[in-house]
């Protein structure tokens, strides 16, 4: 069965750049203040760029990939003389790319395939990039889904945002929650998996930055981390931040090859600057 392999640009990497692994990425949008214009994520403007507008105060928001790419896109994957997708876009409980890719798939015929990886960024690379792996090494769909769902099911994300009035401006945070949580200097842990369903939820709250991180490591630690697992840091504009996180995540796991990685840009529209996100998933 001839099965196309798709992701969206969630994923964190350009999709010109996933055409060299054989994997189709369908861009996000970003919508600018008043829907005034739409951007196609990574297309249109880089990461930095949407740093930039961040910084400006623009408040935007994000949408699926257009509805129009999506059904040209798999008409295009019919005519190829594909059979089916298999597909791991951002996690259902965060947007609804995958219900669109679920119906287009449908409505021109096309078998569906799909994996919930509970979440986005650099586990939701791995999990398509190993997947078509699987698929060119002459594994099942049923034993590569097997496998990449245990993966993401036993996967890690955290997140320790820094700008809480951004997160309050876009609604992910009541104004009185911002409030106390600047006054009292709170950094809240969110998590992100599947045991908070796919959805942003909060896992702690501390009162130092460094000991958000420090509870983080715990966490790791007390899930038996080991050389089996990746281990990555994502930021938005926080690099200093980041290199604090590596330092005592590196003395936690000295044996693990830890690397710094840009926020994707869907979610640094929602987070804001200087935000820190942590994913850990073990190898397959």
């Amino acid at each position: 069965m001839k099965v196309a392999f798709i992701t969206d640009s969630s994923c964190g990497m350009h999709p010109e750049e996933m055409k060299k692994y054989g994997i189709i990425s369908l861009p996000l949008q970003i919508v600018l203040p008043n829907e005034e214009k739409t951007l196609l994520d990574f297309v249109d403007a880089p990461t930095e760029k949407i740093y930039e507008y961040i910084k400006e105060g623009m408040l935007m928001s994000t949408s699926i990939p257009p509805l129009g790419l999506i059904q040209k896109t798999f008409k295009e994957i019919k005519n190829e003389g594909y059979e089916a997708v298999f597909c791991i876009p951002i996690n259902p409980g965060l947007s609804s790319c995958f219900n669109a890719l679920r119906l287009s798939a449908e409505e021109v015929g096309l078998k569906f395939y799909h994996v919930d990886v509970h979440t986005t960024s650099m586990l939701e690379l791995y999990a398509i990039v190993r997947a078509k792996q699987l698929y060119d090494e002459g594994k099942s769909i049923e034993e590569i889904i097997e496998k990449i769902q245990k993966m993401a099911d036993d996967g890690m994300t955290f997140i320790i945002p820094n700008d809480l009035d951004h997160l309050k401006k876009g609604g992910r945070l009541t104004p009185l929650a911002a409030t106390l949580a600047g006054l009292l200097k709170i950094k809240p842990i969110l998590k992100l998996d599947k045991s908070s369903d796919g959805k942003i939820d909060v896992f702690e709250k501390i009162r130092t930055y460094g000991k958000a991180v420090d509870r983080v490591v715990k966490e790791m630690q007390d899930r038996g981390v080991d050389e089996s697992y990746v281990i990555r840091i994502a930021h938005s504009d926080g690099m200093e931040h980041a290199l604090q996180a590596k330092e005592k995540l590196q003395a936690a796991f000295p044996n693990h090859e830890i690397e710094i990685m840009p926020l994707v840009s869907v979610i640094s529209v929602h987070t804001g600057l200087d935000c820190i996100g942590f994913q850990v998933f073990k190898r397959i």
